[in-house]
């Protein structure tokens, strides 16, 4: 494969890219959200040389692309090198005649969700109350909240609310619910393991991200712990260097691994780490926490690998950043979404949001 051209279409929070190969064709796909004018400049300046060199094998170019500018290893990079990932998936699947989920191996058709909150600071009732609102809409039958300050040794928003905010969701949420507590960092070990088991002894499903990410042995220990009371942890979204990745598999750092499909390089390295963890009877489901086309790359992921977690991650606040730029939508009912059929993604940048982007283009 050779290509023709690299060009970005960037705001503050979304960068779409589009490759166009040496025959015509063209793919789209996407950096990650959040700075995203920024991790254009780096792809121009770090990643586009390289990836516009002849490749046999698409599927190497986003490690090519991070192995050789070690250097400059770190997280702009790594999304950087996943926008150029996920359009090469993409423009093969196109000329193919296939969706991305096709290519990959596709198993199923639908996936169940889960509706994640990212409020943080609600009253207790009125989160409880909303989010019992929004499952009742959509029919979600897991919900996900994240109490606690991200990275906040230890602290609440005030005392007690991490706790309250459990309680008050187990008892406000449909019977049945699976109910996940996503503290971002938050807890030392200690902190850690007596929240989980308060947790636990009020239903809880999973634990996520119990401490700082790049703490994995403060992780492992709130893991083994949890595990002698049947709460799982799960992590993982921040990582994106393979021997990391390869550590907290093999030492079982977690039981679900929740690999970012843009930070962590784009959908072959996040394929890669699903191949991993599942040969050693872990559970994967991606971290896709707003409604931009991260979402609809999910679905695609959470159609072909081999062990999934029952459910994947959806944001459920308006966020019309993630909403506007692109469609068709995901569409859910019932708790779940189907996976796009259509040949690649199944989405395409909206024209007047990609007229008022920064446009970049290398050759």
């Amino acid at each position: 494969m050779k290509l023709k051209s690299i060009e970005t279409f960037a705001g503050r929070m979304i960068c779409f890219v589009r490759v166009t190969d040496s025959d015509g064709g063209q793919g789209w796909g996407m950096t990650a959200p959040f700075d995203a004018d920024i991790t254009a400049q780096i792809l121009h300046r770090l990643a586009a040389r390289i990836a516009l060199e002849p490749f046999e094998d698409y599927i190497v170019v986003a490690d090519e692309i991070i192995r050789r500018q070690y250097k400059y290893l770190g997280s702009f990079l790594a999304r950087a090198a996943a926008g150029i990932d996920t359009a090469l998936w993409d423009l093969t699947a196109k000329k193919k005649g296939v969706s991305v989920a096709e290519l990959a191996g596709k198993k199923r058709d639908y996936i169940d969700l889960y509706a994640s909150s990212m409020q943080r600071s609600l009253p207790v009732q009125e989160e409880a109350d909303r989010l019992r609102a929004i499952q009742d809409k959509f029919g979600y039958k897991s919900i996900k909240l994240h109490p606690g300050i991200p990275v906040g040794r230890d602290q609440d928003f005030w005392e007690n609310r991490t706790e309250d905010i459990i309680v008050a969701m187990v008892k406000t949420a449909q019977p049945g619910t699976h109910i996940i507590v996503d503290v971002n960092g938050n807890y030392s070990v200690e902190k850690a393991i007596k929240t989980a088991k308060f947790m636990h002894g009020h239903g809880i499903k999973l634990f996520e991200e119990p401490c700082p990410y790049w703490e994995i042995e403060k992780t492992k220990a709130v893991r083994e712990a949890c595990a002698e009371i049947g709460l799982p942890v799960a992590g993982g979204e921040q990582d994106y260097i393979d021997t990391m990745w390869e550590r907290m598999i093999d030492q079982r750092v977690m039981d679900v691994c929740q690999p970012d499909l843009l930070y962590i390089g784009g959908f072959s390295r996040a394929l890669r780490i699903a191949r991993h963890a599942a040969a050693k009877g872990l559970q994967v489901t991606p971290h896709t926490s707003n409604r931009s086309p991260i979402l609809v790359m999910g679905l695609h992921y959470m159609s072909c690998i081999d062990m999934p977690y029952p459910f994947l991650e959806c944001g459920i606040e308006e966020d019309l950043w993630a909403e506007e730029c692109y469609g068709p939508l995901v569409e859910i009912r019932d708790g779940r979404a189907a996976v796009p059929t259509s040949p690649g993604w199944g989405f395409e940048p909206d024209k007047e949001w990609l007229a008022k982007s920064k446009y970049e283009i290398s050759r």
